[in-house]
């Protein structure tokens, strides 16, 4: 009796053992390949990463481009309103609002910034947030600002709710 358990234990343990090889056989991956599928993985993330990058920039500069009409309409006249003459001197000052959306980081305010002429340098101007901590308390919506205004004075404004 305990020969025969003994004998049918063992026959499915042979027949177990059987089953699982074939199973498992196509599942198997050599450590070479292994390393290799690794390397492919870590580079196409790599290449993710920089396309993300080149996606946010791309939707940027297009939210910009098509969002700008759109402002044009809710001010009186024009995006830039000039004061005191018409030629682009140090005297001139430029009135502008500034439209911040969601998703806007301060190097994209800072951008939009310069390229109105607001500012000279948007990287000292990112610069200042950052060092002042404000680059996370940037509001969503319309901001006046002006080119006679100061980095502080630009900073209040684009940080305060709307």
């Amino acid at each position: 009796m305990i020969r025969d358990m003994l004998r049918i234990l063992g026959t499915a343990c042979i027949l177990a053992g059987g089953i699982l090889y074939f199973i498992n056989k196509n599942e198997y991956i050599p450590v070479s390949e292994t390393r290799q599928l690794q390397a492919e993985v870590e580079e196409l993330s790599g290449e993710l990463a920089k396309t993300k990058e080149l996606l946010a920039t791309a939707q940027t500069i297009s939210t910009v481009k098509e969002h700008k009409p759109a402002a044009e309409e809710k001010k009186m006249d024009s995006k830039k309103d000039v004061t005191e003459s018409n030629s682009p001197d140090k005297d001139t000052i430029i009135r502008t609002i500034l439209l911040i959306e969601a998703g806007s980081n301060s190097a994209i305010v800072s951008a939009d910034l310069e390229r109105m002429g607001i500012v000279e340098d948007a990287a000292i101007f990112d610069a200042y947030l950052a060092d002042n901590g404000l680059t996370g308390q940037i509001q969503i919506g319309e901001h006046k600002i002006d080119s006679s205004m100061n980095f502080h004075a630009i900073a209040k404004e684009i940080t305060s709710v709307k």
